[in-house]
């Protein structure tokens, strides 16, 4: 692509830069067509409800998040989901909920083509989200079944304190669903990919985009650009509807004073800047597409009296294409210039009356329209915002990591976020170390000037979990080394960590209620179906944990050597669990969640929007699956170590610690009194013990130094401890 003939004194922090939006090639003999139902540019006041909707009969949002009309406007340009906390809590079908998100959807559904939107992401710990989805009840036979298309999902703040939020804030996610089938052949599951944006999600706008291709392969663009392919776990050819979505998720709760909610109503808000749908039609050799956008268009500039643009354009004949340079509230100067049928970039020159002054929040606007006519007759438009004129400093070198973190999880490639200056086009150098050996680095230019600059280290292999890492980096002449280095900085005690540590022992269990003493049980008199029944020391009681990894497990009832499982793979509210002869697909493994203190939520894998539930929460009900919450208390359980050598007729034993990660104090929970518990590092030497004085003890730990550590019960139950 051709850049911009514009030659900048400085750059001020990170320049941001609008990538070409256009759709992939179409194959031989076919063209994209635009799908005016499903594509809005939002430029009036209200929401289009010829195309939209706002909000759906069958889901008002996943609780604590519920979805509220007046959190959605149009405005300036833009759609834009406000979210807020709500001033007092609702209750609603038994679900609580304490803050407003957002939904809108398309009244028009779809199968194949090309789906994009322009999205600048919220800064707060709910989502901004762009996706599709079918409706089950439109099928019949085995397209009675849930498909669902996610294009990306994002979230603004970290409230879990993973490091893996962090990725998730800086990637488009995208996935494929299938779940809630009919036939027991059809595939359930997902199949994901990411794709890294350089920045975080609500820094700036991005594009993203997918081109559902068939039925198995769907192809997805970030900013105009070819990112990977994902086949789904089933056939995607049902109609699916857009979904344009702010919501919250379990794996990120509320957090007070630290999930965004307290920020400006700008930071709380997802803007989407239009949606644009496509779909293949035969090339006839017709109109063809009338398509305009700036190439590359900078963000930062110094004051100049006139500012040269390139614009990729397609016409179907002779059109003109008009370039406006705009201050925050008004126009102040365009060019106009013909292009002949066909397609190319332009060079277009704005001539402005005096140069601009300093300051943010310019704009850069074009359109393509027939020959003689006004912008009213616009065939499409393009828009620069955020633009920041600036007056040209003097910069020294300096080069700082920001934020790096200092725990990590294992991963073959890091990306680091440099802060720099640079007093002329320099080289960023960035390298990664274990025990003071080098492992790998790599080297990033950077011009004249300020700003963050994002750059990845590909590792020859993911690192061993353990202490003793650090970043290194500087900053130098380019063609140089690190010898002649200019400036530099190092994060020392870096930790690789489980990317989930392991929540139960393995070991043997009692699965009781948290509201009262029932247990689950499965045994042949009810034909291997799990209930609920009052406790005793029974094996038909008793259920055998073993770990998987990422907290799946599968879970054998000791009496009859059979698995927890949901039969058939079924995927739906009510469906009731049993046990079967072995373990060895999805519906018999068992992901495990901490859900409050002393609780647990259990989740089949194969299905991982339900969780395991007390039907009704009546004494010795069924055991089903139901649509999970964590805030449904007839799915929140104790796993309760079944010591034949104990009293197993209480409920109040467990084997775990909260909370994980920890800065200052942990609590042990289900040793005995009496019992020592010992907290080991990596290296395998002690560095604390304690007696146990009761079934849950206090623990200090903000002695101990960042990293991970064992903790030992008894000598027996080992479990792992992230320290902050």
């Amino acid at each position: 692509m051709k850049r911009i003939e514009i030659f900048f004194a400085v750059l001020i922090f990170c320049v941001s830069i609008l990538q070409i939006q256009a759709q992939p090639t179409p194959p031989n003999g076919k063209k994209w067509e635009k799908v005016e139902a499903l594509s809005d540019e939002f430029n009036g006041n209200n929401l289009n409800t010829s195309k939209w909707a706002i909000n759906v009969s069958t889901w008002i949002g996943r609780p604590p998040g519920i979805f509220k009309q007046n959190a959605v406007k149009v405005k300036d340009g833009s759609l834009q989901f406000t979210a807020y906390k709500l001033s007092s809590p609702e209750t609603v079908n038994g679900n609580r909920y304490t803050h407003a998100g957002a939904l809108v959807r398309a009244l028009k559904s779809q199968t194949y083509g090309y789906y994009e939107c322009r999205m600048k992401a919220n800064k707060t710990f709910m989502s901004s989200t762009f996706w599709l989805i079918n409706k089950r009840n439109e099928g019949s036979g085995c397209d009675v079944r849930v498909t669902e298309l996610d294009i990306t999902e994002t979230v603004g703040v970290n409230s879990n304190g993973a490091s893996w939020v962090n990725n998730t804030i800086r990637n488009m996610n995208s996935n494929t669903h299938s779940r809630g089938t009919a036939c027991n052949n059809t595939p359930v599951g997902q199949e994901g990919g990411k794709a890294g944006l350089g920045e975080p999600s609500w820094k700036g706008y991005h594009t993203y985009g997918a081109w559902w291709k068939s039925k198995d392969e769907v192809l997805f663009y970030l900013d105009g650009k070819f990112v990977y392919k994902i086949k789904p776990p089933a056939d995607f050819d049902l109609p699916m509807y857009l979904r344009l979505v702010t919501e919250t998720y379990d794996w990120n709760p509320p957090k007070a004073g630290q999930d965004g909610m307290n920020d400006t109503a700008a930071n709380r808000t997802t803007y989407y800047d239009w949606v644009r749908t496509y779909k293949l039609v035969d090339d006839n050799g017709g109109s063809g597409q009338n398509t305009v956008a700036f190439n590359n268009a900078p963000t930062t500039i110094t004051p100049q009296s006139s500012y040269t643009f390139n614009l990729d354009y397609q016409a179907s004949t002779d059109r003109e294409i008009v370039v406006e340079f705009w201050s925050a509230n008004n126009w102040i100067a365009q060019q106009q210039v013909t292009v002949a049928k066909g397609q190319g970039t332009r060079a277009i020159t704005v001539n402005l009356p005096s140069p601009p002054v300093a300051g943010s929040g310019y704009v850069y606007k074009a359109h393509i329209r027939p020959v003689g006519t006004t912008w009213r007759e616009a065939l499409d438009r393009d828009q620069v915002n955020n633009v920041t004129v600036e007056n040209e400093v003097v910069f020294e070198d300096k080069v700082a990591f920001k934020n790096a973190p200092t725990t990590i999880n294992p991963s073959s490639a890091y990306t680091f976020d440099m802060e720099y200056s640079a007093s002329a086009e320099r080289e960023i150098a960035v390298s990664f170390w274990k025990n003071n050996a080098w492992v790998a680095s790599k080297v990033e230019k950077v011009s004249k000037g300020n700003g963050v600059q994002p750059i990845t280290v590909t590792l020859p292999s993911s690192p061993a979990i353990g202490v003793g890492y650090a970043y290194k980096a500087h900053i130098r002449p380019t063609g140089t080394n690190w010898q002649q280095a200019l400036d530099n900085d190092q994060v020392n005690n870096v930790t690789v960590v489980s990317a989930n540590p392991q929540l139960i022992a393995n070991g043997t269990y009692f699965i009781a209620s948290s509201v009262n003493n029932q247990r689950i049980l499965a045994r042949g008199l009810e034909n291997h179906s799990a209930r609920m029944h009052d406790p005793g020391n029974f094996n038909d009681q008793k259920w055998t944990f073993a770990h998987l990894g990422d907290n799946v497990y599968t879970i054998k009832n000791l009496g009859t050597g059979r698995f927890l499982e949901v039969p058939y793979a079924r995927c739906g509210d009510g469906e009731n669990v049993a046990t079967w002869t072995d373990a060895n697909d999805n519906h018999k493994k068992w992901k495990v969640i901490a859900n409050g203190n002393n609780s647990y939520s259990l989740q089949p894998l194969h299905c991982l929007q339900s969780g395991l539930d007390r039907s009704g929460g009546a004494n010795n009900a069924n055991v089903q699956i139901w649509d999970f919450s964590t805030t449904n208390a007839n799915q929140k359980w104790k796993i309760v170590p079944a010591d034949a050598s104990k009293s197993n007729d209480t409920l109040d034993r467990i084997v775990g610690l909260f909370p994980n990660p920890a800065k200052d104090v942990v609590t042990i929970m289900g040793q005995y009194k009496g019992e020592e518990i010992i907290v080991y590092n990596l290296l395998g030497e002690i560095v604390s013990s304690t007696i146990a004085k009761s079934d849950q003890e206090l623990i200090s730990i903000s002695s101990l130094e960042t990293g991970v550590y064992i903790i030992s019960i008894a000598g027996k139950s080992k479990l792992q401890l992230i320290k902050e």
